[in-house]
C-alpha cells in the first residue's frame, strides 16, 4: 500500500494542543464560510474532545450559525446518557454556542434495532451529500484509543477486516455501520472509513501517555490495521494531520 506521511504537530501540553486545534478550527471556519457560506465537521466522542470542546465554547468570533455537524460515531445508549457523544458534545459545546440545532446532525439510539438508526444516518449523508462539494465533510476530527481503534472501528472486528482488504474498491461502499463491541457489552454506531475518507482533512487528537504505544503502533509499525484500525487512514493524500501532546508522543521520532 502507497502511504503518505501525516503532518505531525507535537506540544509540550494538552492545554497547549487544544488551543492550536481550536485556533485552526477557526481558521478553517472563516475559510470555508467565506468560500462556499458553511463548514462542514463530524465529531468524535470519548475523553478527549472534551478540552477542545470547552476552549471552542469559550472563544469569540467563531460564526457558529454556519456551521454544521455531524457524528463519526455513536455509543448506543441513552441520548441523555453522559457515555452519549452527542450528550457530551451538547454539554460542553453546543448549549453554550449560538448553534442553529438544525445544522447538528445527530446519530439516534432511539431505535430498538441499531440497524435502523444505521439506515436513518446514512439516509441523512446521502440525502446531505447531494448537496454537497466535492467532498462529504471539510473536516473530520478522529480520536484514538488505547487499542488504537478510532471512532468505532475496534481491532479484530468484521468491518474493519473487510476495509484492511486492499484487493477490493470501497468507493461505493456503505457510508455508516453498526458493530457489537464483546469487551464493553454494547452496539456502537460508526460511519465507515469510505465516509471518513470523504473529508477535505481529518485531524485526530490525542494526548495522555496512556495513548503512546497505539500512537507508536500506528504512526511506526507496519501495515496491519486489523490489529490497529486507524492505519486505515494512512493512504488519504496530503489530508492527515496528528495533534499529539508529549505524553502521547513519547515513542515516536518527533522529526516525523
Amino acid at each position: 500500500m502507497d502511504t503518505v506521511n501525516p503532518t505531525i504537530h507535537i506540544f509540550n501540553s494538552s492545554d497547549e494542543l487544544f488551543l492550536a486545534a481550536a485556533n485552526d478550527f477557526k481558521n478553517r471556519a472563516d475559510h470555508y464560510i467565506k468560500k462556499k457560506g458553511k463548514f462542514i465537521v463530524a465529531l468524535s466522542g470519548g475523553n478527549t474532545p472534551k478540552a477542545f470542546f470547552a476552549i471552542l465554547a469559550s472563544m469569540k468570533n467563531i460564526p457558529w450559525p454556519d456551521i454544521i455537524f455531524f457524528f463519526c460515531d455513536e455509543r448506543y445508549v441513552s441520548s441523555d446518557s453522559l457515555d452519549n457523544n452527542y450528550c457530551m458534545a451538547n454539554l460542553f459545546l453546543f448549549s453554550k454556542v449560538a448553534i442553529n440545532p438544525k445544522n447538528i446532525y445527530r446519530i439516534s439510539t432511539n431505535f430498538l434495532d441499531p440497524e435502523e438508526s444505521v439506515l436513518e444516518y446514512e439516509k441523512t449523508l446521502n440525502e446531505f451529500r447531494k448537496n454537497s462539494d466535492e467532498h462529504l465533510f471539510d473536516v473530520v476530527y478522529l480520536g484514538l484509543g488505547e487499542n488504537a481503534h478510532t471512532a468505532s472501528l475496534m481491532p479484530g472486528s468484521d468491518i474493519v477486516k473487510y476495509y484492511a482488504n486492499q484487493t477490493i474498491s470501497h468507493e461505493h461502499d456503505p457510508l455508516v455501520a453498526a458493530l457489537f463491541v464483546f469487551e464493553l457489552n454494547m452496539y456502537r454506531i460508526t460511519l465507515t472509513p469510505t465516509a471518513l475518507k470523504n473529508s477535505d482533512a481529518i485531524i485526530f487528537l490525542v494526548v495522555g501517555q496512556d495513548k503512546e504505544k497505539a500512537v507508536q503502533a500506528v504512526l511506526k509499525d507496519p501495515y496491519d490495521p486489523v490489529c490497529y484500525p486507524a492505519q486505515l487512514f494512512q493512504d488519504v493524500n496530503g489530508k492527515i494531520t496528528w495533534y499529539l501532546d508529549e505524553a502521547a508522543a513519547t515513542m515516536i521520532d518527533k522529526k516525523g
